[in-house]
């Protein structure tokens, strides 16, 4: 009877010894999810608060532009008023090639200065009120890639 009092005692030490060590590892493999949770949520966080701070700058971007868009949209709208208005006119650079060659001298004195017609005159308007809009994209465009794009790169987060 002796030798078993010893032997539930062994026993008992070893079974209690395994419990311990399958609680220790529960308790650093929880540990273990725990620090990857908190390194991951940090993670998302820096992710966000660039995600923020790249929404700010595009929408700042958005704001200047369009504010710059309607300007110039209002100056060709003037513009345009003012030619039809007759406030101003619009003049075209041009040169003709060397008509003595091919026609008799004809001149008339009391002729009206040359102007465009009143389609080309709209299609003017257009083509620049359309330059303005590209002008816009484009440089928009540039200060996105600028801005948010090319921003320092070590501030974006690690995947």
């Amino acid at each position: 009877m002796t030798w078993k009092i010893p032997l539930v005692i062994a026993l008992l030490l070893t079974s209690m010894s395994g419990v311990t060590l399958y609680y220790r590892t529960l308790y650093y493999d929880a540990e273990k999810a725990r620090k990857i949770a908190v390194s991951d949520g940090e993670k998302q966080q820096i992710a966000f608060e660039q995600l923020n701070r790249q929404m700010q700058t595009v929408t700042a971007l958005d704001t200047q532009h369009t504010k710059e868009l309607e300007h110039d949209q209002n100056l060709i709208a003037q513009l345009e008023r003012d030619v039809a208005d007759g406030r101003r006119r619009l003049r075209v650079k041009a040169t003709c090639p060397n008509m003595s060659a091919y026609s008799s001298a004809s001149r008339v004195d009391d002729a009206t200065a040359p102007r465009l017609t009143d389609a080309t005159q709209r299609d003017y308007f257009t083509l620049r009120a359309r330059i303005s809009l590209a002008e816009q994209q484009i440089t928009g465009f540039q200060e996105y890639i600028r801005q948010v794009v090319l921003r320092d790169p070590q501030a974006k987060p690690n995947p």
